[in-house]
């Protein structure tokens, strides 16, 4: 139903920022998959026309969007070791991707904005001022990058195909299906999860990688 006159006085005036902030807001709770310019328009209690004054199209606004969770990473403490920034910086990437669910799948989709450009030239940097040898600078920055993405995709996918509240009854399920002779590690795993005895192992693998590439660098 059109807006009233009464209305359109009262709604506060568009520009980018509103709508990319309205998109993320639907996207967080509804998923990407849910975002149209239409739904976002009725939202925001504007005709879809009037977003294409801010946004050229879809494509774009889904760029807009990621980049605006870029910009919430956090900027490492100056006066902190190059690589203790580098943890830092990537321990907030996976902490906002987590709270964004549905930006780690179209991270690399999207051009890279202003405020992720910032991100991996902070991250270039911090790699070449580390002391690594370049070609393993070169290498950390992908390391680093790709563990974030690839472990948090898998954490989300995780979540979603096996809520909190099925987890345990789904894995007793699955150890059922296993024989305790061909098998023996694989259902003891399982139960280590089911024990509660397991920790995210995000900082662990990242702890790996930067100690690794110090390890490496050093034995040269």
């Amino acid at each position: 139903m059109p807006a009233s006159a009464a209305e359109r006085r009262d709604r506060a005036p568009l520009d980018r920022e509103r709508v990319v902030r309205a998109a993320v807001g639907i996207a967080d709770a509804e998923g990407a998959g849910a975002l149209s310019m239409r739904n976002l328009a009725r939202h925001l209690g504007y005709e879809v026309m009037s977003l294409y004054n801010h946004v050229a199209n879809k494509d774009q606004l889904l760029a807009l969007m990621v980049d605006e969770v870029a910009g919430e990473m956090v900027t490492p403490d100056p006066d902190i070791a190059p690589l203790e920034a580098v943890r830092t910086l990537a321990v907030s990437m996976h902490d906002v991707l987590v709270r964004h669910p549905w930006a780690p799948e179209l991270w690399q989709r999207q051009f890279p904005g202003s405020h992720r450009v910032r991100l991996m030239e902070d991250l270039l940097r911090l790699f070449a001022e580390s002391g690594l040898a370049d070609d393993l600078a070169h290498h950390g920055f992908h390391a680093v990058t790709n563990h974030v993405l690839g472990y948090t995709i898998q954490q989300l996918d995780m979540a979603s195909s096996f809520p909190a509240e099925d987890a345990e009854a789904i894995a007793r399920d699955f150890v059922a299906t296993l024989s305790a002779d061909e098998h023996p590690h694989m259902i003891a795993h399982v139960h280590e999860h089911l024990s509660g005895n397991t920790t995210p192992s995000f900082a662990l693998v990242l702890d790996l990688i930067l100690d690794g590439l110090v390890r490496l660098d050093a034995e040269r």
